[in-house]
């Protein structure tokens, strides 16, 4: 099979339809950039070799532009030498087309057509899938092996059977197992091994008899103990209707009640002595706090007393300190006051020296103002002459542009008048110029140009008419000369010019007189470096009223100045006044220096002559504090002698020393007594039992009645639904269950155990007859790995390769699995192609990890299979794939899509 013609329109990016040029024969490569469309083209073919012209599944789906519309396919091949065409239309308008020879085919005739030609198997509705979809290899697919579907794995078996001489016992192994697997699918599922079918359903009435047993046993089980605990119910029924137990509950309880009150008077006689005892010991005990308080009083008078005649004879040495303080105090405060006025005389001093200076720098800059605008006033006078000069001279770049082309266009209509006039050259001798005439006047020696006829005359010759040839183009000519010259003539009178040359004169000196223009802004400019840009009128005013400006600035600090020196310094000598600004700095530091020595002084009097009167006025203080609290504590003394003397308060404490004992003695007594009973919570905890348990016997009495009216009503009712007849039913069902389950289980593993020994043989005679696929594919694994033997798997994948050692395929790096996969896939190929089906070999951006050796022997293996079968390559590795010299591919856009007829 040989791809000819490739066509597609709708397809992803490509909207319009393209067309892939230069199919043939051998190898094919594609070598274009990336998202130049290689991969739609490959999923394009794809498509139309095994996708349904009907169908609307996602893959269809995504073969649609981005704008919308309907894929349209069209593959031209060659198959045992006859051009055959597939055309396909998806989605809006679907159609198949196949075209065989002369044979043609349409709609699912083609789509059938298609798949017998190709070996392919319908898989559902939209796709018919077969070895070739590991033929057509897209972009990432090359570094794994290819994945086989049923149909795939038929076509290779198809090929290797034809070699094989055993294929008759192979088929028979093969049926056989398909039997067995299929009689242990009705056993359990192929995916999982999980029970299906019979099987399932007995395991499932196993599980449903046994528990259905389970619940009869625990009924059976739940009667027992209903029947058990229905007797005992009876009994405690009995036993709780008894009339001696609650004659002898009532006794005990009566006995308890008295308990408790005498235990109740017990311990209200011990609470009255307790609170008599402790009211004693609290009278006790503030009696000994009143003794304790009048002799704290008594000594408190006696050391306040000491306090004050102490504190007097220091509030006489503080006074006197005070008054020395206060003295040193004023002295300082009149030092610091002359010492403020001096430094204020020294800074006005100082100030005025300072204005003095402003005014002198104010002075200085008036000055350098007037000369800055002396010279700005120069250079603005400089720029109105030059201005001047430069306005007197209209002649501008556009007069002279247009003169010059108004110029150019006369000479040039000159030129081609010229160039048609008829030319009379004459060479006269000097005493033959007045006998020649030439239309009426003296002729000279040399060239004329004649444009329009004219009269020759020789005197003793005769007359000539030399009549020029003149056409059309020479009336034109000289018309368009004549209106030429007119547009320069009013050109010139228009700039007042006699001719171009004094046009030109002009304008050479309105360019001098713009460039000293130019010269004497540029000066203007440097005297004036901040004010750049601006008009000259406007600077040049703005110069005279800042200098206005300043000059009544000067004259009004000045005058202040003057007024100042009147009012502030008044009798300072004229010698303070015309010092130095360094000076009057000096001294008028030096007096701030005496003033804050005078202040510091004050500052230290004041803070003497302050703590002086802080301790006096303390002393004052805490002798008034001290008078007053020996008053208190006097007048508490008076107060409590007068309201129980000490004799009295003697008696009172040991009565209540007396009391407190014979409280004590009570106290001891009830606990004495109190040691022989029980506590008064256990006798009330007893009572309070007995008593709940009166209250719940009537209802603990109708809650058994109830209870055996409950369990005689179940019992009945089991004896009388034949529990133990439906026991023995349902343990029969189970054991003819089990044994059903049994026969099954055995059957399964033995089916189990059948299909594992045909699977093992199978695979071991199919690892023999795929001898030939390894015959096949061994030449390009020994062109590409030289030395290496191929290991196959069952699935017609390579599992192994053995060099001097045996190594899993798993185990190698990606380049390699990649180059593997891709000599599997060539070695379908070689299979189809030897059994006579259509195959072709294509590779989507594959191989491009590899070395630059293992490249080179690739491409001697591809380029050798290419002479057997066709080959395409699709890459965006250019100068990678130079190389491998196949037909180069292109991609190129057409005007429509075209079939042939």
């Amino acid at each position: 099979m040989i791809l000819t013609d490739i066509q597609l329109e709708c397809v992803r990016r490509f909207a319009s339809p393209v067309r892939l040029e230069g199919l043939g024969k051998g190898l094919n490569v594609l070598a274009a950039p990336n998202e130049a469309g290689k991969s739609t083209l490959l999923m394009a073919l794809r498509a139309a070799l095994t996708l349904r012209h009907g169908s609307k599944a996602q893959p269809v789906k995504d073969m649609q532009p981005y704008g919308g519309g309907a894929p349209h396919i069209g593959v031209g091949f060659e198959w045992s030498g006859k051009p055959c065409w597939l055309e396909k239309r998806f989605m809006k308008g679907a159609f198949a087309r196949l075209e065989l020879g002369q044979e043609r085919f349409d709609g699912d005739t083609a789509e059938e057509h298609l798949n017998a030609l190709l070996e392919l198997e319908k898989n559902g509705k939209s796709e018919a899938t077969g070895l070739w979809n590991a033929l057509l290899v897209r972009q990432g697919e090359s570094f794994a092996a290819p994945i086989l579907n049923n149909a795939g794995r038929s076509s290779i078996q198809n090929c290797l059977e034809q070699g094989v001489q055993e294929v008759t016992g192979i088929a028979a192994a093969g049926a056989l197992l398909e039997r067995v697997k299929a009689r242990l699918g009705q056993l359990q599922t192929a995916a999982t091994g999980r029970p299906t079918g019979r099987y399932k359903q007995l395991l499932d009435d196993q599980a449903q008899a046994a528990e259905n047993l389970k619940h009869l046993h625990a009924k059976r089980t739940a009667l027992e103990e209903d029947m058990v605990l229905l007797e005992q119910t009876r009994r405690m029924l009995r036993e709780q209707e008894n009339p001696e137990r609650q004659k002898q509950e009532e006794q005990e309880l009566h006995k308890l009640r008295e308990e408790r009150d005498r235990l109740r008077n017990l311990d209200a006689e011990e609470k009255a002595a307790q609170a008599r005892k402790a009211a004693a010991v609290q009278q006790f005990q503030n009696i000994r706090d009143e003794e304790e308080r009048r002799k704290e009083y008594r000594a408190e008078c006696a050391r306040l007393e000491q306090l004050i005649a102490a504190s007097t004879q220091e509030l006489a040495e503080l006074a006197e300190h005070e008054k020395a303080a206060n003295l040193r105090y004023q002295a300082a405060q009149a030092e610091c006051q002359k010492a403020v006025q001096q430094h204020q005389v020294r800074r006005a001093v100082l100030h005025h020296v300072m204005q003095q200076r402003e005014v002198q720098h104010m002075e200085a800059a008036l000055l350098r103002q007037r000369e800055n605008l002396k010279h700005v006033q120069e250079s603005f006078a400089q720029i109105e002459q030059a201005q001047a000069a430069f306005d007197a001279l209209p002649m501008d770049e556009a007069k002279i542009q247009r003169l010059r082309k108004a110029a150019q266009k006369v000479a040039t209509l000159e030129q081609q008048l010229q160039a048609q006039a008829t030319v009379l050259e004459m060479d006269l001798l000097p005493q033959a110029q007045q006998r020649v005439v030439l239309n009426g006047k003296a002729c000279a020696s040399g060239k004329s140009l004649l444009h329009a006829p004219a009269e020759l005359q020789i005197e003793g010759i005769g007359r000539f008419i030399i009549a020029p040839s003149v056409g059309g183009d020479t009336v034109e000519l000289q018309q368009a000369l004549q209106t030429a010259q007119a547009a320069l003539t009013d050109l010139l009178q228009q700039a007042g010019c006699l001719n171009v040359e004094d046009a030109e004169q002009q304008y050479e000196k309105r360019c001098l007189a713009e460039r000293q223009l130019k010269e004497a802004k540029a000066v203007f400019a440097a005297t004036v470096p901040n004010k750049k840009g601006a008009n000259p009128d406007q600077v040049l005013l703005e110069l005279r009223h800042d200098l206005a400006r300043e000059e009544a600035a000067y004259t009004q600090k000045k005058q202040t100045l003057a007024q100042n020196l009147a009012s502030q310094i008044g009798s300072v000598d004229e010698c303070a006044l015309n010092c130095l600004p360094e000076e009057a700095v000096q001294q008028e530091q030096e007096a701030a220096v005496a003033v804050e020595r005078a202040r510091e002084k004050e500052r230290d009097t004041q803070q003497v002559f302050i703590t002086a009167k802080a301790a006096l006025d303390k002393a004052n203080a805490a002798q008034q504090q001290q008078e007053a609290g020996l008053a208190r504590v006097q007048r508490e003394l008076a107060l409590w002698q007068e309201r129980e003397p000490d004799a009295t308060l003697a008696q009172r404490k040991q009565l209540c020393q007396q009391e407190q004992d014979a409280a004590q003695a009570a106290v001891e007594h009830c606990e004495h007594a109190r040691q022989k009973e029980r506590p008064l919570a256990v006798v009330e905890s007893g009572i309070q039992r007995r008593e709940q348990a009166q209250k719940t016997d009537g209802e603990t009495i109708a809650r058994l009645r109830e209870d055996i009216r409950e369990r005689e009503t179940r019992v009945r009712g089991a004896e009388g639904e034949g529990l133990d007849e439906r026991i023995a039913e349902a343990d029969r069902l189970q054991q003819r269950l089990n044994m059903e389950v049994a026969a099954c289980t055995r059957d399964r593993s033995a089916l189990v155990l059948l299909d594992q020994v045909l699977s093992k043989a199978e695979q071991e005679q199919t690892a023999r007859y795929m001898g030939p696929l390894v015959k096949t594919m061994q030449p390009a694994f020994s062109a590409l790995f030289p030395g290496a033997e191929l290991e196959m798997d069952a699935d017609f994948g390579v599992a192994a390769l053995s060099r001097n050692q045996r190594e899993d395929v798993v185990d190698l790096s990606d380049g390699t699995r990649e180059q593997i996969a891709v000599l599997v896939r060539l070695g379908f190929a070689e299979m189809l192609h030897g059994r006579g089906v259509p195959a072709i070999l294509v590779l989507d951006d594959a191989l491009t990890f590899a070395d630059p050796m293992r490249l080179e022997r690739l491409f001697d293996v591809l380029a050798e299979a290419a002479t057997r079968f066709q080959i395409l390559i699709f890459t965006c590795h250019a100068q990678l794939f130079a190389p491998l010299r196949g037909r180069m591919l292109s991609l190129r856009p057409q005007e429509s899509f075209t079939s042939p007829r």
